[in-house]
Order: structure tokens, then C-alpha cells, then sequence
């Protein structure tokens, strides 16, 4: 009996030992398995976003394939385009005379750039699928909120790219620049960045708003040199410091004062478009810098209203 206990008492160990040794095999394949899991979802992810993002990229590519005739056919000449650059953030300020000027923008600019417009927009057919091919950024004009701006501010200071803002807010219906808003202003001196103005010439006469068919017509682009809001700048140095007081800073601009600079800024826009400002625009009260009025009429000889 003796020997066939000593037997049972080794076999047990041994199926013991057998036991723990498989079961901490199965451990270690388990852990094993679940990181080469996860890795795979993580790859997975990976590669997911890369091809998301290779698709965005195709597809701007396929929209500046798509409307690369508008440059052989609409498109006469751009004037200024270094002036825009590939590598840093800007807000561009063009005048809106038809839906043709997002498709002249979407030509000439070199990177991908974010676009802001209207939420009716979306579904208006065509103009909506094409404007989706680009980053944009609706407003709704009914309730307005604080979430576009929020929104334009990340990717000016967050992505650095460029945002194409039309301070009018709607296309121009007679052909005459309408009155601005002020927030491509406040975007500007918040995020710190320059506001390139740009003119568009001719594509009212392509493509009105009363129309669905564009014209075989031609059309310019006139890009103007950066500006930045800031009491350094002579163009405004004369609003920054109006008011007394060391400590005056860009923070303290009223209203008003940031009115003021948009129409200073868009009144350039209108002299290079060659546009006249609309019976509807009522001039803000404020005194031109005599530097800006001479130079104006010394270039375009014509005066500046007050």
C-alpha cells in the first residue's frame, strides 16, 4: 500500500504543477492576445483617420481638378498671389458680388482653406456639394451664437490655416459693396492674425444672383498686402489712440472704432474692385488719416467720404 500512496502523493503534485504551469501559460497567451488585440484596433484607428484625412486631401485635390477650367476660362489674371501665404494663418476679406467667387477662391489658393458661409447654403444643390469639399464653417443667421466663432478661432490658432470671411454677409444684389460687419475685425485682433483683402472684379457680371447659368465672361483677382490690427499700424494708428489714456489698448475698441476699421479695410477692397458703395451704406462718423486720404487720391484720384 505504501508504494501506491507515495504514487498517488507524486501524480498530484505533478497534476498540480501541470495545472499552475498551464494556467500561467494561458495567463501570459491571454495578456499577449489581448495587447496584440488592441494593437490591431489601435493600427486599425490609425490607419482609419490617415485614410480619412488622405481622402480630404483627394478630394480638394479633386475639386481644384474639378474647377480648374475656371482658371483657363473665367479666370483672366490674379494680381498679388504671394501675397498669401502657404505656411501661416490669415483671415481673407473678400467682397461677395456671386456664388462664383468661392469657385475662383477654391482655384487660386494654394493649400486648403477653411470657408464661412451661410447654413442655406448646404442645400443649395451644387454650391452646397462643392463648398462640403472644403472645410467651412456655417453660420445660422437666425440664431447666430458663439459656436462658429469659437470655431474659427481653433482652427486660426490650432490648425494655422487660412479663413475666407465675406464681411458683407451676403452676395451684393446691384453690384455695390454693402455695408460690413465687424466680425472678421474681432476674429483678427483675437487670434493675433493679418487680414489679407481680396478683390474680386468681374464676377458679377459672370454670374448675378439673379441668374443660374454663368456668362463666358472673364473676371480678376486683386490681393492686397496684409494688415494688421494694431496701434503700430499708421492706417490705424489715428482710432487706437483717439482716446486719452497711457494704457489704451486694442482691447478697449468700441464698437464703433471696429466699425470704423472695417470700412477703412473694406473701402479698399471697393476701390480695387472697382465697385461703388451702395445707397443702403451709411458712412460711420469718423475722420479719415490725412496720410490714407492723400495717398488714395494720389493713386486712384478720388476722395474718400467722411
Amino acid at each position: 500500500m505504501y508504494p501506491t500512496w507515495l504514487w498517488y502523493r507524486f501524480s498530484r503534485r505533478v497534476l498540480n504543477r501541470y495545472r499552475r504551469v498551464t494556467l500561467f501559460f494561458l495567463e501570459i497567451r491571454y495578456r499577449y492576445l489581448r495587447k496584440a488585440v488592441s494593437g490591431i484596433k489601435r493600427v486599425s484607428a490609425y490607419s482609419v483617420s490617415l485614410r480619412y484625412r488622405l481622402l480630404r486631401r483627394l478630394r480638394f485635390r479633386y475639386l481644384r481638378l474639378f474647377i480648374f477650367f475656371v482658371w483657363r476660362f473665367w479666370l483672366r489674371d490674379v494680381y498679388g498671389l504671394e501675397k498669401i501665404p502657404t505656411d501661416g494663418p490669415a483671415i481673407i476679406a473678400s467682397n461677395h458680388l456671386s456664388y462664383f467667387d468661392f469657385w475662383i477662391l477654391s482655384a487660386i489658393l494654394r493649400k486648403q482653406t477653411v470657408f464661412v458661409a451661410v447654413k442655406n447654403l448646404a442645400v443649395r444643390g451644387h454650391v452646397g456639394w462643392t463648398m462640403k469639399l472644403n472645410p467651412i464653417i456655417f453660420i445660422d443667421r437666425d440664431k447666430p451664437g458663439l459656436t462658429f466663432f469659437k470655431k474659427i478661432l481653433w482652427y486660426l490658432k490650432e490648425q494655422r490655416r487660412l479663413v475666407v470671411i465675406y464681411p458683407e454677409g451676403t452676395r451684393s444684389r446691384t453690384g455695390k459693396m454693402l455695408t460690413p460687419k465687424v466680425g472678421f475685425v474681432k476674429l483678427a485682433v483675437k487670434a493675433g492674425v493679418p487680414i489679407i483683402p481680396i478683390a474680386m472684379r468681374g464676377t458679377y457680371e459672370i454670374l448675378p444672383p439673379h441668374k443660374h447659368i454663368p456668362k463666358l465672361k472673364r473676371c480678376d483677382v486683386f490681393v492686397g498686402d496684409k494688415i494688421y490690427i494694431s496701434p503700430q499700424n499708421p492706417e490705424f494708428h489715428d482710432i487706437f489712440f483717439r482716446k486719452a489714456g497711457p494704457d489704451r489698448r486694442y482691447r478697449d475698441l468700441d464698437e464703433a472704432e471696429l466699425q470704423e476699421i472695417a470700412f477703412r479695410i473694406m473701402d479698399k477692397v471697393r476701390v480695387a474692385a472697382m465697385e461703388e458703395w451702395d445707397e443702403s451704406v451709411v458712412w460711420p462718423k469718423f475722420e479719415v488719416p490725412a496720410e490714407v486720404v492723400s495717398r488714395k487720391q494720389e493713386l486712384l484720384g478720388e476722395k474718400i467720404p467722411s
